[in-house]
């Protein structure tokens, strides 16, 4: 029995690197499958035969060979996913809305909605409910039955229980604990799970550049608030409960402006949108901290403001790059992480933000532990949440469901059983 179980775990994990490989680098040939996988090719032989058996590999022509139709030999074919395999579906969920993408089993976005939900006033109770009638009818117009789609993935502003599947507090939510996977997993019958939209983002850059961001990294998002993922050994750190890394909600001035959170003097309150017009307002000591969607043309306005010279706006966002310097100095100091990746709306400020942020770097710790840390932004253009959420999601398909076998196959077995 003991070997058994022994040769299962294996062929798993074997299943598992072949996967991988194909979602770190694409279509491959199988002897380019053996340098990404470390398998031998017998192996590879044997394990992508059960793979395309299962369904879940397919494959394709190379794609060269209609560059160079004089090539002899016999013609090299590839391995690849295979887009049918299973369907995923990402979910982010921001104030006052929700945005949804429907996935194939390789990634690729089949079909998006978006819908403009009140979720501040939201009844805790019925949100999960609304936000499944609006996943449904999304799979609806993509004309993709629910029993296709292997997992649902939520990202949120805010605090997520990915254990009890809740959000456990968010700016977009007056209450807390709000039920959402559970909701949606009864309605729909589709697994789901949940986690921060700054942790989604850290894992779309594993997904996207394995080599890159696959040791020590942190991903900070900037716009309508501000959260923190960490990439600890290449995997991305969401704590026991998944509410790891809140670095926006990290006390900068005790004391200092109203956050969101109730509390004083966050990171947040120095960074985020809502603070960034505080500050220019002039009223940032006073003025309660709004909970509303802030339009982008606002932003837009105050960042031309800045650049044209006024005297509020660029202090706005001097405290801005002081907050988030000092913030970074501390994360630095306690983990030295080999990169630091900013993402999201308020990286179009960057170069107002940057000359404070590097001066507080360099009072905040000493040149030794920083010297070696690389920061970068992400374009503003890509939507690193739902692409991370999606990666996220196909990644667990991998590990839970494909590394067994085909999406689907327990399911029959249990309804032929009942």
């Amino acid at each position: 029995m003991r070997e058994k179980a022994d040769t299962d775990l294996v062929r798993r994990q074997n299943r598992l690197l072949l996967l991988e490989a194909l979602r770190q680098h694409g279509p491959l040939a199988r002897v380019e499958m053996g340098r990404h996988s470390g398998l031998s090719p017998a192996s590879i032989t044997s394990i992508s035969s059960q793979l395309i058996a299962d369904g879940i590999l397919q494959e394709v022509p190379d794609g060269q060979q209609h560059a160079a139709p004089m090539r002899r030999g016999r013609p090299i074919t590839q391995l690849d996913i295979n887009p049918r395999a299973a369907h995923v579906v990402a979910v982010k969920i921001s104030i006052d809305g929700i945005e949804m993408a429907l996935a194939d089993g390789r990634g690729g976005i089949l079909a998006r909605g978006t819908s403009r939900i009140s979720t501040y006033g939201a009844e805790p109770q019925a949100f999960g409910a609304r936000v499944a009638e609006e996943i449904a009818a999304l799979l609806a117009r993509a004309r993709v039955p629910a029993k296709r789609v292997a997992r649902i993935g939520f990202a949120v502003q805010g605090v997520a229980d990915s254990k009890a599947g809740t959000v456990v507090w968010s700016p977009a939510f007056r209450t807390r604990n709000i039920p959402v996977s559970a909701a949606v997993q009864d309605r729909l019958g589709i697994a789901c799970s949940i986690g921060n939209d700054a942790n989604m983002i850290a894992e779309g850059l594993i997904g996207s550049d394995r080599a890159r961001y696959g040791g020590t990294a942190a991903v900070v998002f900037m716009g309508y608030g501000v959260g923190m993922g960490l990439i600890l050994n290449g995997q991305v750190y969401h704590g026991p409960t998944g509410a790891a890394a809140e670095f926006g909600h990290m006390n900068h001035r005790p004391g200092g402006p109203m956050c969101r959170c109730g509390r004083r003097g966050c990171v947040e309150a120095y960074v985020a949108d809502y603070s960034l017009l505080r500050w220019a307002s002039g009223a940032a000591e006073t003025q309660a901290p709004s909970f509303n969607a802030i339009p982008e043309q606002e932003m837009l306005a105050l960042e031309q403001a800045a650049r044209a010279g006024d005297p509020r706006a660029k202090g706005a966002y001097a405290a801005a790059g002081e907050a988030l310097g000092f913030g970074l100095a501390r994360l630095i100091a306690i983990l030295t992480p080999s990169r630091i990746v900013l993402a999201g709306p308020g990286t179009r400020a960057m170069e107002l933000i940057a000359p404070h942020l590097r001066k507080a770097l360099e009072e905040g710790v000493v040149d030794e532990l920083r010297r070696n840390v690389e920061i970068e932004t992400v374009p503003i253009g890509m939507d690193m949440i739902i692409k991370g959420t999606i990666d996220g999601a196909l990644r667990h398909v991998d590990r839970e469901i494909f590394a067994h076998g085909p999406f689907g196959r327990r399911a029959r077995v249990a309804e032929s059983i009942a």
